[in-house]
C-alpha cells in the first residue's frame, strides 16, 4: 500500500513523462510516418540470366499498435495516480494542534491545510511589516483617547529669545572707568509642552503575534504532513480502463 505523501511525491514526474511521451508520439506521428512504412522497388530485367536488382529498400522501423502499446502505460498510470491523490484528499484529514496542545481546528482535510499554510504564510508577512512603537518615548495606553491609542511622556522644553547684555569685565577704579562688552545671551521667555499620541503597538505585541503565527504555521505543517499519511488501500485502474477504450484493439 502507498501513503499520500509518496504519491504526491510522483504525480508531477508522472505526469511531466506522460506528457513528454506524448508530444513526442505525436510529432512522430505527424512528421515520421516513414518509420511505419516497409517499400521495396525491384528491377528485373527482360534479358534473360539476369538477376533481379533492389534499387530502393525502406524498412520498416515500428507500428502504431507498439508506440501506442508504449504510450498507454505513461497515460494511464498518470491518470491512476491523479485518482489515487484524489480519492485520498476526501479522507486525508488532520487537527491543528498548538505546541501548548490547544486544537484549533479539528479533522481540516489535506488540500485545505496546504491552501491554508499559504494563507498563514501571507498573514506571516503582514505581522512582520506592523509598524511599532518608540520605546525610548515612553507610550503608555491613553485610556482617555480610546483603545489602541498611545500617549508618550510629556516632554518640557524651555523657550529662549537671542538679548543683547552689558558683561562688566572690570569695575570701575579711582583710576581707571569700568570696562563692559555687550554680549548676545539666550534669555528664557516661556515653556514649552510636547504631547505626543501614537495608533502604533508597542514592540511587544508585534513579537506576541509573530510567535503566533510561526506557532499556527509549524502546526498546520505538522498536520498536513499527518494527513497526508493516508494509506492508499486500493490501486484503481481508471487509467487502463481509459486508454484501453480509446486504443482498443491496438494495446494489450
Amino acid at each position: 500500500m502507498s501513503k499520500l505523501h509518496e504519491l504526491l511525491a510522483v504525480d508531477s514526474s508522472l505526469k511531466g513523462q506522460a506528457e513528454k511521451t506524448r508530444t513526442e508520439l505525436k510529432s512522430t506521428f505527424e512528421k515520421k510516418r516513414h518509420l511505419f512504412q516497409e517499400k521495396k522497388i525491384t528491377f528485373k530485367s527482360f534479358d534473360e540470366g539476369k538477376a533481379p536488382v533492389t534499387e530502393e529498400q525502406l524498412d520498416l522501423q515500428s507500428t502504431v499498435k507498439s508506440e501506442l502499446d508504449w504510450v498507454s502505460t505513461f497515460l494511464s498510470d498518470a491518470i491512476n495516480v491523479s485518482l489515487q491523490i484524489s480519492e485520498a484528499n476526501t479522507g486525508a484529514k488532520a487537527t491543528v494542534v498548538l505546541s501548548d496542545g490547544t486544537e484549533i481546528a479539528k479533522d481540516v482535510p489535506a488540500t485545505h491545510l496546504l491552501e491554508l499554510e499559504k494563507k498563514l504564510k501571507d498573514i506571516q508577512d503582514l505581522v512582520v511589516s506592523v509598524p511599532t512603537l518608540d520605546p525610548a518615548k515612553g507610550f503608555v495606553e491613553d485610556v482617555n483617547r480610546g483603545k489602541g491609542i498611545f500617549k508618550a511622556r510629556d516632554v518640557t522644553k524651555t523657550r529662549t529669545k537671542k538679548k543683547s547684555e552689558v558683561l562688566v569685565l572690570y569695575d570701575a577704579t579711582k583710576e581707571h572707568p569700568a570696562q563692559t562688552k555687550e554680549v548676545v545671551v539666550d534669555a528664557p521667555v516661556g515653556e514649552i509642552l510636547e504631547q505626543e499620541w501614537s495608533g502604533l503597538i508597542t514592540p511587544a505585541a508585534k513579537a506576541d503575534m509573530i510567535s503566533r503565527v510561526e506557532d499556527l504555521l509549524r502546526a498546520v505543517k505538522k498536520a498536513r504532513s499527518r494527513a497526508n499519511e493516508v494509506e492508499i488501500k486500493s490501486k484503481p485502474t481508471l487509467g487502463q480502463v481509459l486508454v484501453n477504450y480509446v486504443f482498443t484493439g491496438l494495446v494489450s
